[in-house]
Formats: C-alpha cells, structure tokens, sequence
C-alpha cells in the first residue's frame, strides 16, 4: 500500500513502519524538542527559519542530533519531495522535525523523525469567516523562570489541560493563557495580536513562543507602513481592541470573534486583518482562505460566503 514516507534515524520508511523504543526519553520524559513549518503550492516555506530556531531549542537543552542543519535541511526536502506526490492541488503539509535524548540509558544515540502531515484545512477554515471564539483558563502558563518560552518542547500538558478545561465550555473555542500576573502569553497553538487605533499590538514575548508567523505578520506590518509594537497586554486590551487575530503556521492569520464571550471589533475579519491576509497570500501565491474554505462541502462554503462579518 501506497502510504507517506517518515525519515527516522537515517532511513526513509513507510509511516506504519515510523516506530520508536517505549524506552526514548522523548516519550517517558518529555525530553523532546520539535519545530513545524509548512507548505504553500507544495513548497516548504520559510523552512530555514524554523530549522535555525530548532537548533536553537537543541542547543538550549544539552542535545547534539547528530546532524548538522544544513544536512536537517536536506533530509527535510526529501521527505517533502517523497510526499508531496500525493497531495491533491488545493492540499498543503505540516512539516515536523522531531528530536529526542533517545533510549533512557546514559549516552544513547538521539531519535530523530522528519514527517509530514496534511494540514487540517476543515477544522479551522469557517473561522477565516466567523471568527474565533477564545477562552482564558485558569491553567497558567509556564512561568519562563522554568522553561525558556523560546525553546519549543514536546512538554505540552499545560496546553493540553488548557485546551480541555476551554473546550468544556465551548467545544469550538480556543485557549488564550495568561502568566502568573494575568498578562497575555499566546494560545496554544501561537500568537495574538491586537489592532488598537490602527496599530498592531502583540504581547511582549516573556512566557510565549515567539512564533515565526508572528514574525511573518510583522514584516508584512513594515512593507506596508503600519505600526507595530510588543507590549503587556491584558484581557482588557483585548476586550477594547478594534480587530484581533492569531497567527500560526498553519493558519497563517485566524481573525478573533470573541473574547470570554465579549465581541471584539465589529467585522471578521477586521479591514486591517483582512490587509494582512491579502498581502501575505500575494506573497506565497496562495488565496489563504480560498485554500481552506475549498476543504469545507460545498453547502457550507456557500453559506459562509454569504455571511457578513
């Protein structure tokens, strides 16, 4: 049978054959390190960027891969030229590195896996058109006096915990942590900005991930002539902001309805969201929510299409 291919310590196998020892360190600890990064039209993007700050988060937690990046960087094309075949036109892929300490024992070789996966188009489509509803839980997020927010884990039971306790409330939300002072940190999946009197606005990143789609989002912000800024933020910001958004790789740019039930702005998307969502599909050649939307039946295409914001 025809299945996706997964690099896993130095061979290109079929994803049912992808298998690690019950004894890795990733899996009994949490001893991990990973980054994500995307495709538009099938090409990685951006797949530098986030292959340096993998390196970064291995350099922080003690662990040589035992590959250099140029060689990640290689080994990562390859895979994507592998899968890429079985893509439909309008489908696009997560691209993971994944790199454990290895077995428990002392001194044992890393575990290194490099997949694919199709990105969730569906799941998060109608929101490009509705907005997303976001909930603030009373889970935390780790305080960076323990984990160093820019290093990107596998240890990710805060989110997960966050997202349940959310998802009891309104199965369609998404979690937005606070830290220890109330601030804002990100969601769980990336980053929140706000737009207030026509600047944007995103948390200094303190106890977050300071995302490449964020990043992304401030170039785009600059070769337009918008101002843009980090700064504390709390709910309440939010709450008065004209427009909010998220961005991740995945999404790109996700527009934000509501806030613990309080409607932010008066249009989804915002006009300045919406600036933002033009000019980056420009760039990568790709109708970003065109591409999702074209995941969803035809009947509810249609009627979000319909829909006013």
């Amino acid at each position: 049978m025809d299945e996706p291919v997964v690099y896993l310590n130095g061979a290109f196998v079929p994803e049912s054959q992808a298998t690690i020892s019950v004894f890795d360190r990733g899996f009994r600890l949490g001893d991990a390190v990973f980054d994500t990064a995307r495709t538009f039209r099938h090409r990685p993007y951006k797949l530098r960027e986030h292959l340096e700050r993998l390196y970064r988060s291995l350099r922080y937690v003690r662990l040589d891969p035992g590959l250099t990046l140029e060689e990640m960087e290689a080994i990562t094309l390859e895979v994507v030229r592998r899968n890429v075949p079985r893509l439909q036109a309008h489908d696009d892929v997560w691209i993971h590195q994944i790199v454990s300490r290895g077995p428990l024992r002392r001194g044992g070789p890393p575990t290194v896996v490099i997949l694919t996966e199709p990105l969730p188009f569906a799941s998060f489509a109608r929101y490009y058109k509705q907005g997303v509803s976001l909930i603030t839980p009373s889970v935390r997020h780790v305080p960076p006096q323990t984990v160093e927010p820019r290093a990107k884990t596998v240890s990710r039971l805060h989110l997960v915990l966050a997202e349940l306790e959310v998802q009891q409330h309104d199965p369609d939300a998404y979690a937005l942590l606070l830290d220890l002072e109330g601030r804002v940190t990100e969601y769980t999946s990336g980053n929140l900005f706000i737009v207030r009197d026509g600047e944007l606005v995103t948390p200094v990143v303190r106890s977050g991930l300071a995302g490449i789609a964020r990043a992304t989002v401030l170039e785009l912000a600059e070769e337009l002539g918008i101002a843009a800024h980090e700064a504390d933020l709390t709910p309440y910001d939010v709450y008065n902001a004209d427009e909010a958004f998220l961005t991740s790789t995945s999404k790109c740019i996700l527009p934000v309805a509501r806030l613990n039930g309080v409607r932010i702005g008066t249009r989804i998307p915002g006009p300045l969201t919406r600036r933002l969502l033009e000019t980056w599909s420009a760039r990568v050649e790709v109708d970003i929510v065109a591409q999702a939307l074209s995941h969803l039946p035809p009947a509810e295409r249609a009627a979000l299409e319909q829909e006013k914001g």
